[in-house]
């Protein structure tokens, strides 16, 4: 297993499932899952702890809204960054999503200089704390040597 964290892709449209796990590859993340809905996505984020989430807004049977509070109101989940993409966004789509614990979005198709800049934002954000603080393992420290310094 590498030094890389692993990061979790979920998209419903095959096709785009494959772009974005090879385009973070090309950014130097070899460790890279990609599935086609919310649930089998939850599935694997209790079996094993991902860096990342880069998760499509428009699915079903669960959209990215959903998926994403189902991240929130898990103690062991709740820290894990959160990348929400979608083909276009209006403003209640971007409200409800920061009212549901996103850290970011991101406009398909992906600008590779967008998507670095919003991984660094997303990755440098503070980690959620709950009424009463969890253990120091809540607190999420991850390198990611290939974005470099920031």
């Amino acid at each position: 297993m590498s030094d890389t964290p692993a990061i979790l892709i979920v998209d419903d449209q095959e096709k785009l499932l494959k772009l974005v796990i090879l385009l973070m590859n090309r950014l130097g993340f070899p460790d890279v899952e990609g599935v086609t809905d919310a649930v089998t996505a939850l599935e694997r984020m209790r079996e094993r702890r991902y860096a990342l989430v880069i998760s499509d807004l428009d699915m079903e049977p669960m959209d990215g809204l959903a998926f994403l509070r189902e991240i929130r109101a898990d103690d062991a989940l709740m820290n894990t960054p959160f990348l929400l993409t979608e083909a276009s966004f209006d403003f209640e789509d971007i409200n409800l999503a920061h009212q549901a614990g996103a850290d970011a979005f991101i406009l398909k198709p992906f600008d590779m200089s967008v998507l670095k800049a919003k991984l660094k934002q997303v990755i440098n954000r503070k980690p959620r704390r709950r009424e009463a603080p969890l253990a120091a393992e809540s607190a999420l420290s991850i390198d990611f040597p290939m974005l470099g310094k920031f």
